[in-house]
């Protein structure tokens, strides 16, 4: 934003929050705080302040943003201060990319007075709260030591000072808007205006508004929801990338196990030839060679000298039965192991493939309720009540070429949704062998035969909705429903199959919706 739009701005929003209230403050983006603003007799208003270095502007929106569960520290910080506080003046700095919100807040005898400033400087942009008494930064979003003259510190607990003119940093100069009126009448507002070839900002129609705050909300509109949803991507994968990878680790711990555990079954063979030489071996030695009965070669018995022959033998027995019970337990735990990460990494499938915040937030809501699902499971709930529900349609319907209805899971739920709750006996699921992606669901429990056109479709769309869309050859294995069954405790859209067979398909052959 040049020196012109956001003095234009900043007088606009003077004449409107002047007298409103601050209720509520949230951080939907590392660099944007958002200001929730009662007007009495007026509802209310929605105020964005971006420090972001290249995006840095402040409006109003009426754009929907999601509130993080837990607020960052500066976020948390606000809310102490500023919640219920009134604004009193808003103003820009007439040289420069600055804006000031002033509020006060009562707090029994007394009124806190703070300004909420806005910093609009490129890289150093920053938002800080200044205590209008006292003039010292009280906090700030982006905490900026003292490097050059130029740049001078930015900290909690020092004196604020206006910023140094910076020779690097060019300032648009003012410039009347006469000829492009905002206050009354309604303009033509082109999104082609000069922008950073980094921002790719295109619109290939003309929009009109009457306010200066509605031509910049829709002009940084799409570049906000863009910036949202990767955000609220990042935000939604972290978690599940660092379950991954422990239990990547995880894996390759319990593999090592089952190495060593073989080993100890090894042990069986050291004891049963040390049953058939008892009377020949001395407590002391540490070994003795033993002809093998079946190889007929001498193999050599490691020996414990503190225990006599009896103990060695029992020992021999011990770990080997110790190594057998190892094995069955490493293989169970490695099995759910591998389950839990397929599921998860299903889930992140989903994620990267979500186009919009609402799909996200709905994907983000499911990775809550798997956390909740882990702690009622553990409390032994029937598995009844772990049962889906639909709240919104999670799932795509097809027809296959017989004819017959074709669901394709849209989400983990949604997934377990198709599975549990509209598939029957009968009926064949498919999905991608080894890979994450969609559940799919042939409904054919009342078809007496199921033609090879219609497995082949249901295969091309497990397919075309998994990871491997873009593959060439893909493998799908397919089974009839009563041979799937949820994993106890698991993730949703965890399964275990039975008795299934594969199809390899052609992605470049094979239609896909």
């Amino acid at each position: 934003m040049d020196l012109a739009v956001i003095q234009e701005v900043s007088s606009e929003l003077n004449s409107e929050l002047v007298g409103g209230i601050i209720s509520k403050i949230f951080q939907p983006l590392l660099r944007d705080i958002a200001l929730k603003i009662f007007l009495p007799g007026r509802g209310e208003k929605r105020l964005l302040l971006s420090a972001d270095p290249k995006l840095g502007r402040i409006h109003l929106t009426d754009m929907r943003m999601p509130n993080p569960p837990r607020p960052p520290r500066f976020c948390a910080y606000l809310r102490a201060h500023l919640l219920n506080a009134r604004i009193r003046d808003i103003s820009c700095a007439p040289d420069d990319r600055i804006v000031k919100i002033s509020c006060e807040r009562r707090s029994l005898d007394t009124i806190a007075k703070r300004n909420l400033v806005l910093e609009l400087l490129g890289r150093d942009s920053n938002i800080i709260l200044v205590d209008a008494s006292t003039h010292l930064i009280m906090d700030c979003l982006h905490h900026i030591p003292e490097k050059t003259p130029v740049n001078r510190a930015v900290l909690p607990g020092i004196e604020y000072v206006l910023p140094p003119k910076n020779p690097n940093r060019s300032v648009s100069p003012v410039k009347k808007l006469d000829q492009d009126p905002v206050g009354t009448d309604l303009v033509t507002f082109k999104r082609e205006r000069p922008v950073p070839s980094t921002l790719k900002i295109q619109s290939h129609h003309d929009e009109t508004f009457s306010k200066i705050n509605q031509r910049v909300d829709s002009f940084y509109s799409d570049l906000l929801v863009d910036s949202l949803t990767e955000h609220l991507r990042r935000e939604t994968s972290r978690p599940i990338k660092t379950r991954i990878r422990s239990l990547s680790t995880r894996t390759l711990k319990i593999e090592n196990d089952l190495k060593r555990l073989e080993r100890y079954i090894e042990n069986a063979l050291f004891g049963e030839l040390l049953k058939t030489a008892l009377g020949r071996v001395k407590k002391g030695s540490f070994s003795v060679g033993i002809i093998d009965w079946e190889s007929g070669e001498t193999i050599v018995v490691p020996l414990d000298p503190a225990l006599d022959p009896v103990s060695n033998m029992n020992k021999f027995f011990a770990h080997s039965a110790k190594g057998k019970r190892g094995i069955r337990i490493a293989k169970e735990r490695l099995e759910r192991t591998i389950e839990e990460k397929r599921a998860l990494e299903d889930l992140l499938f989903f994620i990267s493939q979500a186009n919009s915040i609402g799909e996200l937030e709905a994907l983000s809501t499911e990775l809550q309720k798997t956390k909740n699902c882990g702690a009622v499971s553990a409390q032994k709930v029937k598995p009844k009540s772990l049962i889906p529900f639909e709240p919104h349609k999670n799932y795509f319907e097809f027809l296959s070429p017989s004819g017959l209805k074709t669901l394709v899971g849209k989400s983990a739920r949604g997934n377990e949704f198709i599975v549990k709750a509209r598939a029957k006996n009968g009926d064949l699921w498919f999905h991608v062998k080894d890979a994450a992606g969609s559940h799919v669901v042939l409904i054919c429990r009342d078809s007496s035969e199921t033609s090879d056109l219609d497995l082949r479709y249901c295969a091309g769309l497990a397919a075309g909705h998994s990871k491997l869309k873009g593959s060439g050859k893909v493998e799908v294995m397919y089974a009839d429903v009563k041979n799937v069954s949820k994993v106890k405790g698991g993730l949703p859209g965890q399964v275990t199959v039975r008795n299934y067979k594969t199809l390899i398909v052609n992605l470049g052959e094979e239609p896909v919706n």
